[in-house]
């Protein structure tokens, strides 16, 4: 929740609004699950729903607002006085910068602060357990990173201003997202059109899935 709300959850000292927040996401997960025949038959929906979800849907959606919608109006009262975004914004900041007609309305802005909410949370604890399962698989990578961090940030946590200077680690991350992407079905449209040449003389054939282990050979 930082690089979004800006806001890391601590259970003791936030105890009431973290409780929402994961009575919240658990509830919209759990909506995702049950089966639902609408899915499959779309007009069944006006008159035949034995699992309620609509009605639960309906239920959800009013807390989700009150929950966002107060988390916005912190961010607006925080950045009334300042005309400019900071190194260390968040994406509550970046959307409340919108100017023109990127501007969004109250309404779209809590759709995507949720979005971000919901479907960030497993995709992100997904990744993190393929990232510590691959640096343990590959010590050399593990010992170069480290390295990294600890030429760049010392002993203190990495804030956003950082991510510039640690091309490694966004390496590390791009290459786990490749081979264990959270959302695997959506990686056979990525298909490469042409033979690809890599810096490293490797080749990436034409017609080739990016998904899964890679396949390359010597040019």
């Amino acid at each position: 929740m930082g690089s979004v709300f800006g806001k890391r959850y601590d259970p003791t000292e936030d105890a009431e609004e973290f409780r929402v927040l994961k009575a919240i996401v658990k509830e919209g997960f759990e909506l995702l699950g049950v089966f639902n025949w609408s899915d499959y038959l779309p007009w069944l929906s006006y008159f035949y729903d034995p699992s309620r979800i609509v009605a639960h849907c309906e239920a959800l959606v009013p807390r989700v607002r009150k929950l966002v919608k107060a988390i916005i109006e912190q961010h607006q009262l925080k950045n009334q006085h300042e005309n400019t975004i900071s190194d260390n914004a968040d994406f509550v900041d970046v959307l409340l910068s919108l100017d023109g007609d990127e501007k969004l309305n109250e309404d779209d802005m809590i759709a995507v602060l949720w979005e971000m909410i919901f479907r960030g949370t497993d995709t992100v604890a997904l990744l993190t357990e393929w990232v510590m399962a691959e640096l343990v698989l590959h010590p050399e990578v593990q010992a170069k990173l480290r390295q990294e961090l600890k030429a760049v940030v010392e002993d203190r946590g990495v804030v956003d201003a950082d991510m510039p200077r640690l091309s490694y680690l966004q390496a590390v991350v791009k290459e786990v997202l490749r081979l264990h992407p959270p959302g695997p079905l959506l990686s056979w449209a990525r298909l490469s059109t042409e033979d690809v040449c890599l810096s490293n003389g490797m080749v990436y054939p034409r017609k080739h899935n990016s998904h899964g282990e890679y396949v390359g050979y010597y040019s």
